[in-house]
């Protein structure tokens, strides 16, 4: 009975004993992994404060880039309307030093002349009607249109000596004089033609006459003047 108990209290106590001899382990462990997520914790919010200031600076280069680019942009302005000064008063025989000269001028190629707000190309050769059409055409203009009794003036005035080609026509199917650009002939403007045929197209020497379209006459091309 002696030696049951003995044996007890010996098994007792070396549970006890295993027991007290982990403790320790465990009690350092719990310390030591709760510093390591500190550690990553502060290791996070520093990247991400680093972040944030690397987000700031890009956007600061980007504003200064694009106040650059603005910059530019003004000093290319200001070359083009220098350059336009020097065009108007070389060409328009404007003064580039007085602000009151900078209001744009007309322009016409080279060989075209230029009344009011168009610029007007007699031809030297001779063509059909629809061949100097599309000479007009290949020009980046058109037959002439006449668009009111000045301009026939100034049109009658250039063509003294020889017949021109103009941008009218008449319409087979409604026997109708109609301009190039699809309008109707205004009477009030000059008498419709008279014509021997269907087949007709007019002409101006001083005054308008209807020909054979395929006959060959010189021509007038017209666009519009170029503004500086």
């Amino acid at each position: 009975m002696a030696e049951d108990i003995l044996y007890a209290d010996i098994k007792f106590t070396s549970q006890t004993g295993s027991s007290s001899l982990h403790s320790p382990s465990q009690q350092l462990a719990a310390p030591q992994h709760s510093r390591w997520i500190q550690i990553a914790l502060w290791a996070a919010c520093i990247g991400n404060v680093i972040l944030v200031i690397a987000v700031i600076v890009l956007a600061l280069l980007l504003e200064a880039e694009k106040g650059k680019i603005l910059l530019n942009n003004g000093g290319c302005n200001a070359s083009t309307d220098k350059f336009r000064a020097s065009l108007r008063h070389s060409i328009c025989n404007q003064n580039q030093n007085r602000s009151s000269d900078n209001s744009p001028c007309k322009v016409c190629p080279v060989q075209w002349q230029l009344h009011r707000d168009k610029c007007y190309w007699p031809s030297k050769d001779i063509k059909t009607w629809d061949e100097s059409k599309h000479n007009c055409s290949t020009r980046d203009s058109q037959l002439l249109v006449i668009q009111d009794k000045e301009e026939l003036d100034f049109i009658e005035n250039i063509t003294e000596n020889s017949r021109y080609w103009i941008g009218l026509s008449l319409l087979k199917s409604k026997k109708k004089w109609t301009w190039i650009a699809g309008s109707q002939l205004d009477q009030s403007l000059f008498k419709e033609p008279n014509y021997a045929e269907e087949n007709s197209c007019a002409a101006i020497k001083q005054k308008v006459t209807s020909e054979p379209c395929n006959r060959e006459l010189q021509w007038i091309c017209q666009k519009d003047s170029l503004l500086l």
